[in-house]
């Protein structure tokens, strides 16, 4: 029972260490770019191939074919050896023995009569390993040493002298799997550079989509050809029907919008034209009221409805543009302390995001006495902040401004003018040039609004 409950507890382990490696394979390992994560796919397998073939055949069939040819070199110094010894030839009958040993076996060999070893010694390392273990099976007191990258030298002690032999480095060691390892390597390597930059050229049709949808986003015309394999096609196309729609939808609203405007604006211009024909008295004062109040209502519906319009994203100084929106309060009577950093350029509608300022700074002149402006750079994004002392919005609330018509209590209330739509289309002018909108408390004590726009300048597809 102890043993069965120590494996379930080393099994729970177990599996507790393996899903946390995958959580940091996951998150930490894989790259987040598909071209890298590609490269990840074709490179894992490709090193793990590597690896097993030369650790299981090109090391292993190194070692053979490095063992045999030690054997054989041990092999013919012993039956040299064993031919001075044994058959007890004369000096003239070993040189000539040792001459046809030279010009044969690709082997240095000399004898020294009468002369003894100064030395036993054999190294075991390195590629002379298997030609330091094949020696000891010889039957001679042995003595192994480099003269050279290129050759050793062997010395066995016989009974009437010692036996030199030289032996170059290519009768011992194998170049051939090292060879053929490079060649794989580098086989490997070229076709790994191919791949890649097909799969990088399969990538750009990618990210030329991708460019093209964040381009449309912001509000710029996009001229896109769909290109690559055909599922990226497939979604280039679906990209263009889907531009379409939008684009022929908003032209569509934009012209029922017109009409719109034109059927409305006739009834209540004949309207004020009576009234004002009528005697002046409190009830047709009223009755003037409210028609302006609904002409207001109709142009701040007609401005919010049409949206974009026509205007062409262009590049823009926004420190220039700001500075001069500032100049224009300040003459309306608006104090205004103004910092910022020059030369931040941004690409967008002018008309536009000069609207979606100018709405930021004249409910701030509307509700507060003082006024604080800064632009700079934070994280590629222009950012313009700015600060009033007013009455602020409630935190709970300041999701709520954004809506369409939506008006605050005593404090935003319909007398201080306003349909509502001042905030709603701020926020659609910055979210439709890439931006985004905050609002916070302001350390002057009323509200801050933040206005993101991205330095982006618009490169053709």
């Amino acid at each position: 029972m102890v043993q069965k409950t120590f494996f379930t507890k080393m099994k729970q382990c177990v599996f507790r260490f393996a899903k946390f490696i995958t959580k940091q394979i996951k998150f930490r390992i894989i790259p987040k770019s598909l071209l890298y994560r590609f490269v990840l796919i074709i490179l894992l397998p490709l090193i793990l191939l590597q690896t097993i073939l030369f650790v299981f055949f090109y090391e292993r069939h190194w070692n053979t074919v490095s063992r045999r040819l030690a054997l054989d070199i041990s092999g013919e110094i012993q039956t040299i050896a064993d031919y001075i010894v044994h058959q007890n030839p004369t000096m003239p009958e070993i040189d000539l023995f040792l001459k046809k040993v030279q010009s044969n076996l690709w082997l240095d060999v000399s004898f020294i009569p009468n002369a003894r070893l100064e030395q036993q010694n054999v190294v075991y390392e390195g590629s002379v390993f298997h030609l330091a273990s094949a020696l000891l099976a010889l039957t001679y007191p042995v003595d192994m040493k480099e003269l050279s990258n290129q050759s050793q030298q062997i010395s066995l002690q016989l009974s009437n002298g010692v036996l030199k032999t030289i032996v170059p480095r290519k009768r011992f060691f194998s170049s051939t799997v090292h060879v053929f390892v490079i060649w794989m390597i580098g086989s490997s390597i070229l076709l790994f550079w191919i791949a890649f930059l097909f799969m990088k050229n399969q990538i750009r049709s990618i990210e030329r989509l991708s460019k093209a949808s964040e381009l449309f986003g912001t509000g710029h015309d996009v001229s896109f050809k769909p290109s690559g394999a055909t599922e990226v096609r497939q979604a280039g196309y679906s990209f263009i029907l889907m531009k379409n729609r939008i684009q022929k939808y908003l032209s569509e609203r934009t012209t029922m919008l017109a009409g719109v405007s034109h059927d409305l604006r006739t009834p209540l211009t004949r309207m004020k034209l009576q009234l004002s024909m009528m005697p002046s008295d409190e009830t047709t004062q009223d009755l003037l009221a409210d028609v302006s109040e609904m002409e207001q209502m109709l142009n701040g519906y007609l401005a919010f409805a049409r949206g974009e319009g026509k205007e062409v994203p262009q590049p823009i100084n926004l420190d220039e543009l700001v500075l001069q929106i500032v100049e224009k309060q300040r003459k309306l009577g608006q104090k205004i302390n103004f910092h910022f950093e020059e030369n931040i350029c941004i690409s967008g509608r002018l008309g536009e995001i000069s609207r979606a300022i100018t709405n930021i700074l004249t409910n701030a002149h509307r509700y507060a006495k003082r006024t604080s402006v800064s632009l700079g750079i934070r994280e590629k994004m222009a950012r313009i902040v700015i600060d009033d002392n007013g009455p602020g919005i409630p935190q709970n609330k300041q999701q709520e401004v954004f809506k369409a018509f939506y008006r605050l209590d005593a404090s935003r209330n319909k007398a201080t003018g306003g349909v509502g739509l001042g905030m709603t289309i701020t926020r659609d002018i910055v979210l439709s040039h890439g931006g985004d909108v905050s609002l916070s408390k302001s350390p002057l004590g009323g509200l801050r609004v933040i206005l993101d726009f991205p330095i982006l300048v618009a490169d053709e597809l």
